[in-house]
């Protein structure tokens, strides 16, 4: 992160990472995707005050729901990248019941139980009810191997982005970042490839083949996207 903030600096960005809640140098105690969103929002208000003229967000992984949130909260970011990201807390328990139990000790520390003790809490944490009152373009980008983020997450974000009323473009590319010729199997079926549109309008951009992983050319998308937003 640091070093991205260093190449965005040099092109004439303000570049700013923030922590989430008790971890870094930022007090209080994590909460996934509630009050860190919060925290984002109030950010976003006060960047006019030190001569932001235009912002918008990236987040990545439980970063990009907070993004999602704070951007619908505050109402005045030109984009959102949403980048392996989850959607749906209560299907990652479920995942984690079967490959990794371990975790589910810390889970029930951050959202205040497990699914079926608190459903309430698993509703709250969603960024689908926000993601619908989203009025700037949203980029999506998903991960077809993601052992904890199914594709069909995705899926369902573009869904919810449809019955709101806006146009969600899909594509599916490599690792390389080039175009995807094989079949789409599994989860990843539930993309419908159209190819790109204006950048000023949805996507959602699947690698079939990455895991939970950020790659060069998911980099350079995800780029592309902010400085056309930005300009």
């Amino acid at each position: 992160m640091g070093e991205r903030c260093r190449r965005w600096a040099a092109r004439g960005f303000l570049a700013v990472v923030p922590h989430l809640r008790g971890r870094g140098r930022s007090g209080g105690r994590i909460t996934g995707c509630l009050e860190e969103a919060e925290d984002l929002a109030l950010l976003g208000r006060i960047l006019p005050q030190l001569g932001v003229r235009a912002h918008a967000y990236a987040g990545y992984s439980l970063g990009a729901c907070v993004a999602l949130k704070a951007a619908a909260l505050e109402g005045k970011a030109r984009g959102v990248a949403f980048v392996i990201g989850p959607v749906d807390f209560a299907e990652q328990v479920e995942i984690l019941r079967r490959t990794r139990p371990e975790a589910l000790a810390r889970w029930r520390e951050i959202f205040g139980g497990l699914p079926e003790e608190c459903p309430e809490c698993y509703r709250r944490q969603s960024p689908f009810p926000l993601a619908a009152r989203l009025q700037a373009p949203l980029l999506v980008v998903q991960a077809g191997n993601d052992p904890l983020i199914p594709p069909t997450q995705a899926c369902r974000l573009r869904d919810v982005r449809e019955e709101a009323g806006r146009r969600v473009h899909q594509v599916a590319l490599t690792r390389e970042g080039e175009a995807w010729t094989l079949p789409l199997t599994k989860g990843r079926a539930c993309l419908r490839p159209t190819g790109f549109g204006s950048l000023a309008e949805d996507h959602l951009v699947l690698f079939p083949d990455l895991h939970h992983a950020v790659t060069l050319a998911m980099e350079a998308l995800v780029e592309r996207f902010v400085l056309a937003w930005l300009r």
